[in-house]
């Protein structure tokens, strides 16, 4: 069961699998792999594309 929203029933349920009452639907190992590496290219890039414009910043002006 997924909810799209931060919901007053998807709290209830994240509630009842911390009881014990429901079960959490299983997860396969190789999703949460690909999902770090693509966490760790989009940072890289991020950083990378911040680091060249603030270096295009610094060009002194021609005169």
């Amino acid at each position: 069961m997924r909810f799209g929203r931060l919901t007053p029933g998807y709290f209830r349920v994240l509630q009842m699998q911390v009881a014990g009452e429901l079960e959490a639907e299983p997860r396969d190992q190789m999703v949460n792999h690909v999902a770090a590496l693509l966490a760790v290219l989009g940072l890289s890039v991020s950083f990378y594309s911040a680091r060249r414009l603030a270096e295009q910043g610094r060009v002194p002006p021609a005169p």
